[in-house]
C-alpha cells in the first residue's frame, strides 16, 4: 500500500456554497438567516415571539474575556437581537472581511443553532452554524472547478491506548489509480477535538490560509 499509515486529512474545503440566502430545512420557518448584505454586513434572524432575550455569539464579533479552569482567555463576543412586532428577532453586523465565520444563538440563556441555516460544523459535542462572506479568502471555502481528492474514515488498533480509534484519511485526486508513492502528513489534534477536527474546524482555516 502506498500510504503505510494513513494521514489525518488536510483539505476538503468544506461547504460548497455561495451564501447569500439560506433556506430552512423540512419546510420550516421561511426566514432568511444569515443574509449577506451588499456591503458585507450580515443580518441574522430568529423566530422566538415568547422569548425574553435573544443573543448571538460568534467569531465575527469583538472578543470578550472568559474565565476557564486554565485561566482567562479571549472568547467569542455576544450581541443582543431586537424583536419586531411579529416576534422575529434580528441583528445586523458591521461589514465583515471575506472569510468563513461561525455563530450560535442564545435564547433566554440556552445556546442553540440557527434553524434557518443548514450549514454547521461539529466539535465533539458542540455544533455551531457557519457562513461565508465572499469576495476574498472566503472564496477558498467554495467548491472549485478542480480535481478533488477523497476523505475516508477508518478504525485502527492503538496498542498504546489499548483500544480501537478512528482516523480520517485524505488522499489526493488520482491516488487510487496511481502507482506513485506519496508523502505522508500526520495531524494530531492536541486537545478539545477529535479525528474530524482538521477538516471541519477553525484549525483547518488557520492551517490552510496562513
Amino acid at each position: 500500500m502506498k500510504l503505510k499509515i494513513s494521514i489525518t486529512s488536510l483539505v476538503v474545503l468544506l461547504l460548497g456554497f455561495n451564501i447569500y440566502a439560506q433556506q430552512a430545512l423540512w419546510g420550516g420557518q421561511q426566514i432568511i438567516s444569515p443574509e449577506i448584505n451588499s456591503n458585507n454586513s450580515v443580518t441574522f434572524r430568529f423566530n422566538a415571539p415568547n422569548a425574553d432575550t435573544v443573543q448571538i455569539t460568534g467569531d465575527f464579533l469583538p472578543t470578550e474575556k472568559i474565565n476557564t479552569q486554565w485561566g482567562v482567555f479571549d472568547g467569542p463576543g455576544k450581541a443582543l437581537l431586537k424583536k419586531d412586532a411579529n416576534g422575529i428577532w434580528s441583528f445586523t453586523s458591521q461589514p465583515l472581511e471575506s472569510d468563513l465565520y461561525s455563530y450560535s444563538f442564545i435564547v433566554d440563556g440556552i445556546t442553540t443553532t440557527d434553524p434557518n441555516n443548514v450549514y454547521m460544523i461539529r466539535d465533539v459535542a458542540s455544533i455551531t452554524d457557519v457562513f461565508i462572506v465572499g469576495g476574498g479568502k472566503g472564496d477558498l471555502y467554495n467548491v472549485q472547478d478542480v480535481p478533488h481528492g477523497s476523505v475516508t474514515r477508518r478504525w485502527y488498533d492503538s496498542p498504546g491506548n489499548d483500544m480501537k480509534r478512528r482516523i480520517t484519511i485524505y488522499t489526493p485526486p488520482g491516488y487510487e489509480e496511481s502507482k506513485d508513492k506519496y508523502p505522508v502528513l500526520y495531524l494530531l489534534h492536541g486537545m478539545g477535538g477529535d479525528e474530524e477536527a482538521w477538516i471541519a474546524l477553525e484549525e483547518l482555516r488557520r492551517f490552510w490560509i496562513t
